[in-house]
């Protein structure tokens, strides 16, 4: 778990760097969160699948990209790693579940179209953007659906754990499209990251003790 602790260590560094508008830190640190946390799921887990470890890679694709998020072409393709991390995720959950919960996939049907139309309509995002944002925000959708169907599917804090933080990546990605498409505050980078390092530490720590028999 030292590794862990490291990705934490990487984290507060990243935050404080933010905090500080230390722009050389905050980009190096940023860029080290995901392969810091990689390296803590090669080393704990029981059960390694690759999903995850491309959903990680990918992750760590778009927060490479996202530094120069303010460069439409950047922006794009940070966009597209972090959607195609969104699948691994989401099929790497399936895949561990094992089984559909079949009540609970037709609520969340039912609940996830209208939220889905909620965070468009929310988001508003301009006219070039309309078709990567509502792919974008489908699959993230289906992310956190898949997180449910392993929670199900295996009862217990690790399973828990998972879908929580996968709400939090929800939430933590629709916060930081709003402000980007309606105007970044001043501690911009702050308060996006805070949610996104304790969403990805949370999904894989919830992935690694799940693994432990």
């Amino acid at each position: 778990m030292i590794t862990f602790g490291i990705y934490c260590l990487t984290g507060i560094v990243n935050l404080v760097s933010a905090f500080f508008f230390k722009e050389g830190l905050r980009k190096i640190s940023k860029c080290c969160l995901m392969p810091v946390l990689l390296v803590f799921y090669l080393f704990e887990a029981e059960q390694i699948l690759f999903l995850v470890i491309a959903a990680l890679v990918f992750s760590w694709a778009g927060d490479i990209f996202l530094i120069n998020k303010d460069k439409p072409l950047f922006f794009r393709l940070g966009l597209a790693a972090f959607l195609i991390s969104h699948i691994f995720y989401s099929v790497a959950f399936l895949t561990l579940a094992g089984m559909i919960n079949n009540l609970a996939l037709i609520f969340s049907v039912i609940i996830a179209v209208p939220m889905g139309l909620a965070m468009l309509k929310l988001l508003n995002a301009s006219p070039p953007m309309k078709i990567p944002v509502t792919a974008y925000a489908v699959f993230i959708i289906l992310m956190s659906l898949s997180a449910l169907q392993l929670m199900l599917a295996r009862p217990g804090l690790p399973g828990i754990l998972v879908f929580s933080a996968s709400v939090i990546y929800l939430f933590s990605d629709t916060f930081m499209a709003y402000l980007l498409f309606h105007g970044k505050p001043k501690h911009f980078n702050l308060i996006t990251m805070i949610p996104y390092i304790i969403a990805q530490g949370g999904i894989i720590m919830g992935l690694v003790l799940g693994s432990v028999p």
